[in-house]
């Protein structure tokens, strides 16, 4: 049958039933809410069970989980929550954009990711799509490439479908420019917008089948 009600809990549901999927899942959730002693989690463990989640999992469920329609808060709040963001996304106070960009230049890892995502996901306003390489496929491996970085992305909030790294341009100085510059390519980006009417170009998102 296809479900009509919560898009995402219905991809969380058709990810339980795939074997991949459902081993990768558990192998990221465990360190990404665990705490030993009472202390926060273990973030470099959680990200790298989620970059391995986006790398190994069929983009039909990674994908179906990350990018699911929604039309009521509880459906874009499980959307937010799935790369569990206490963990893997959130701090108490949050960074500079610039200067969580060149913290991210020193780990090859997140260096070669986010060089991946400026370039396939750079907007075109002349192209169709209004992305450059009129390739949405490639923008969305892109981005979901960098969950599991230091400069993993997120919603930022329920109601919304703008996503940007934890950080912020306060106390940019005179590189306030260029600091609304990159945190923009995340917020307003024409190209990466596009993921949610994704079924519309990768049929193998739609419909996620429930048993």
């Amino acid at each position: 049958m296809i479900s009509k009600g919560n898009d995402c809990l219905d991809a969380a549901k058709a990810c339980n039933l795939d074997d991949t999927c459902k081993k990768y899942r558990s192998a990221y959730i465990t360190p990404c809410t665990n705490s030993m002693s009472n202390e926060v989690c273990n973030r470099r463990k959680c990200h790298k069970a989620l970059r391995q989640f986006f790398d190994k999992v069929p983009a039909k469920h990674s994908y179906g989980m990350l990018f699911c329609s929604c039309k009521d808060f509880a459906c874009t709040e499980r959307r937010r929550q799935t790369i569990v963001p206490a963990c893997s996304y959130e701090e108490r106070e949050k960074p500079n954009c610039l200067n969580l960009q060149e913290s991210c230049k020193t780990n090859y890892i997140c260096r070669s990711r986010l060089a991946h995502f400026l370039t396939d996901c750079q907007p075109d306003l002349r192209s169709a799509s209004g992305c450059l390489k009129e390739n949405y496929a490639e923008c969305l491996l892109a981005y979901s490439g960098l969950i599991g970085t230091g400069i993993t992305p997120n919603y930022l909030e329920s109601s919304s479908l703008s996503v940007s790294p934890w950080c912020d341009c306060s106390n940019s100085g005179n590189y306030i420019d260029d600091c609304l510059k990159f945190v923009n390519f995340f917020k307003d980006n024409i190209c990466l917008s596009k993921y949610h009417t994704a079924s519309s170009w990768y049929p193998e998102l739609t419909p996620i089948n429930v048993t």
